[in-house]
């Protein structure tokens, strides 16, 4: 895997974390908090951890190329 892979999955993990915010915001505004609300929160919670956490691994690589 490239650095500019790793870069782009960490892109699509926040596309997405928002994607599922938006669609907890809408479920929350049309029925109040229910299952698909939380479902929703749950992933985009995870999608911005997994994205957090990847971006740290893409500066950690790309620094010890640099330092190279």
């Amino acid at each position: 895997m490239t650095l500019k892979n790793l870069l782009i999955q960490v892109i699509i993990r926040f596309v997405f974390a928002i994607l599922f915010i938006s669609l907890a915001v809408d479920a929350v505004n049309t029925a109040g908090w229910g299952f698909m609300a939380i479902i929703s929160v749950l992933f985009a919670t995870s999608d911005v951890v997994k994205g957090v956490r990847m971006f740290n691994a893409y500066l950690k690589i790309k620094d010890s190329i640099d330092k190279n």
